[in-house]
């Protein structure tokens, strides 16, 4: 460790003594809600995440583009559906949405579908992230927004009228296969888009060769119907489907049988409407989870069969204006809304009692309440004014205001008794705002400063989980419908500065946290079921009053040669809860990822480094385990032989580094205990056909 820390010394003075500066961005493009390229228009704490780099990235979940992200983490069930954190952001903290407004949420109260599950990395366009509570368009925003933009025609007179590729790959690590398939017929004022993918992992081994609980497959398609009455006008119709099964998730207490999804999503954009209208924009989406867990693979199978069908039903839609009200300002107005409801039951069926040994002929059946079948709904109203001051000077402010009700229509009696039998629908109302000033200073000098004001109401499993071991670890938590809003007062600072050959940036932050929400251990609150086995205690839905977060990213990028290019990345968040006098939980430790690549036409091949340090501060409360630091080293290619013909290789942790990442937790109810190990060294293969 001492090596590590070392490493760390040196590449963050590299960092500091190359420049102070900001996040990667593309400051020419703003988050798109359609297929037609919406207008230059602003300049927010955004990253663009282009589809180019995924495949000589290796991604086969989508969570995997965020690794080598500067001040982002994964959490990870299984070898499928992992989740971005995002500087110790995490769950609905992040306004992850689809194609700049469609939403979906979990069904399993576990986690093994979120959102960002529903769609393949094959079908990205881009990623966009917002870096904090600076855009007010997309509803609810706590402490950043991930918009991932799917792939769509783009109108060109010269393209063929069908074109497609096919592309197929292999994994030596767990002897895994996908491929996928992808075909555009487009005309005039008709397009459509049809792209389908196929998964078949199986369980791999980590460092040290142990065989790592991982396997899954899963199919699913995406189709696109676009029409465009006019030259200016455009309406699209987006259908996708995934269906999952057989998925085992090392770090929780059950497996998944089937994740089956369902979005469906209607767009309409006019642009230039008139002189003093920019653009028209509407969107309508319905999102479903059909989702089912069991232990039937676990060995306590036979005391206890315990079978979970659960669903999530999202149905919402914005409507969004923006007009010139003076050639060099322009202000978007607009409303938004969104309503979830969950429910599903849990049964088991009791063989043994563990407690005391006592057998069941026939067994015993008990039916659990996992959602209570409960309900959210959201409606909002915004304002985002963009006006140019100077040529060089860019001022963005927003506001919203958000109107929540919430209820759970079939409360568990030990549910309500927890709570003195008084829980009843309740409302919520939430304003949030921001506001930047980006400055182009003249050679190659940015700087931004930002300030926001971001709200989230609790979640469903926040308030209403009742005694589910919904975490990644062994804990029943309960959940609390006398929740506060959380509130995220956060302000960034960044510069960038370009130079021929280098650029090089910086990015400081400090996020004041009120109400935050997070569970603790309730030594008062005795666990339900299996009360003889430990953990002796649950874990409660709490709001901490205070607390903060602070840290930088940081980067810098040279190229040199005719061809080669060499990135430096590092991200680090320091999270304290003031209120408990100790760190907030499943913070992110300081990373650092570092690469060298060929860029030519046609070869590409980049080494990459990504270290994590330990990761020591935990908190007590929370019950969280400390994790120790490494390193690991990635060889990826892609070679295009043919202008038909792209070939993709890579050796992936080719030290075969035996490793932890700190938001990976032990498994539980497995048949062996150890650490959910990440995989060791595999040697990867992949094949696209265009035409």
């Amino acid at each position: 460790m001492h090596t590590i820390h070392k490493i760390l010394a040196i590449l963050l003075l590299q960092i500091m003594a190359l420049s102070v500066a900001a996040q990667v961005v593309d400051t020419t493009i703003t988050i798109e809600a359609i297929v037609i390229e919406a207008q230059s228009s602003s300049t927010i704490q955004k990253t663009i995440i282009n589809s180019k780099s995924i495949p000589i990235e290796d991604i086969h979940d989508v969570a995997e583009i965020f690794v080598n992200e500067p001040g982002f983490g994964i959490i990870k069930r299984g070898n499928y559906a992992m989740e971005p954190v995002m500087r110790g952001y995490k769950y609905e903290q992040l306004n992850v949405i689809f194609n700049g407004g469609a939403t979906s949420s979990n069904a399993c109260p576990n986690r093994m579908d979120p959102a960002i599950s529903q769609v393949s990395p094959e079908d990205i366009e881009k990623v966009e992230i917002i870096r904090g509570p600076y855009s007010m368009r997309y509803g609810q925003t706590f402490g950043g927004i991930i918009n991932l933009v799917t792939k769509r025609p783009r109108p060109n007179p010269d393209a063929k009228a069908v074109s497609g590729s096919v592309l197929g790959g292999w994994e030596s690590n767990g002897g895994s296969a996908w491929g996928a398939v992808n075909v555009l017929m487009q005309h005039k004022k008709v397009d459509f888009l049809l792209s389908a993918d196929y998964k078949d992992f199986g369980n791999y081994s980590s460092g040290s060769g142990q065989e790592i609980a991982s396997s899954f497959s899963r199919f699913g398609y995406d189709a696109k119907l676009g029409y465009n009455p006019a030259a200016n006008h455009r309406i699209q119709l987006n259908f996708r489907q995934g269906f999952a099964k057989d998925i085992m998730h090392a770090a929780l207490p059950m497996d998944a049988d089937k994740d089956n999804s369902t979005l469906l999503a209607i767009d309409y954009v006019a642009n230039n409407v008139s002189q003093r209208i920019s653009s028209l924009r509407m969107k309508l989406f319905g999102s479903w989870v059909d989702h089912s867990m069991s232990n039937d693979n676990r060995p306590n199978y036979a005391a206890v069969h315990a079978v979970t069908p659960v669903t999530a039903f999202v149905a919402g839609g914005n409507a969004e204006v923006s007009i010139h009200t003076s050639p060099k300002n322009l202000i978007y107005l607009g409303t938004d809304f969104k309503t979830t409801s969950k429910d599903g039951t849990r049964t088991r069926e009791v063989y043994i009692n563990v407690c005391n040994g006592q057998t069941y002929d026939p067994p015993k059946v008990f039916e659990d309440l996992v959602w209570q079948n409960s309900i959210k709904n959201t409606i909002g109203f915004f304002a985002e004014n963009h006006n140019q001051l100077h040529r060089n000077l860019l001022w963005i402010t927003g506001a919203r205001i958000d109107f929540t009700n919430y209820d759970a229509r079939d409360v568990a009696p030990d549910f309500s008794e927890a709570y003195n039998n008084a829980i009843k629908p309740g409302t919520m109302t939430n304003f949030s705002a921001s506001t930047s000033l980006t400055w182009q200073i003249e050679h190659g000098l940015e700087m931004l400063w930002a300030l926001g004001r971001g709200v989230r109401t609790p979640e469903l499993n926040e308030m209403y989980i009742n005694h589910f071991s919904i975490g990644q670890d062994a804990y029943e938590y309960l959940g609390n419908p006398n929740l506060k809003p959380e509130v995220n007062y956060q302000t960034d600072l960044r510069v960038e500065k370009r130079w021929s050959s280098l650029s090089a940036y910086g990015n400081v932050y400090y996020s004041l946290l009120q109400n935050y929400i997070s569970a603790y251990l309730d030594t008062t609150l005795t666990r339900k079921f299996l009360p003889c086995k430990p953990p002796q205690h649950a874990k409660r839905y709490a709001n901490v009053p205070d607390a903060f977060m602070t840290g930088f990213e940081a980067g810098m990028e040279w190229q040199f040669g005719r061809n080669f290019k060499y990135t430096l990345t590092a991200g680090y968040t320091y999270a304290q809860n003031t209120s408990w006098d100790e760190p907030l939980p499943e913070i992110p430790p300081l990373s650092i990822s570092s690469s060298i690549g060929y860029y030519a036409t046609s070869l590409q091949a980049v080494l990459n480094a990504r270290i994590a340090s330990d990761q020591e501060r935990v908190a007590p409360s929370f019950d969280e385990s400390t994790s120790t630091g490494f390193a690991v080293f990635d060889l990826k290619v892609k070679y295009m032989p043919l202008d038909f013909l792209e070939v993709y290789g890579a050796i992936t942790n080719i030290l075969d580094k035996n490793y932890v990442e700190h938001l990976s937790r032990s498994y539980n109810n497995m048949y062996d205990e150890f650490p959910y190990y990440e995989p060791g060294r595999s040697f990867n293969l992949g094949v696209k056909f265009m035409f």
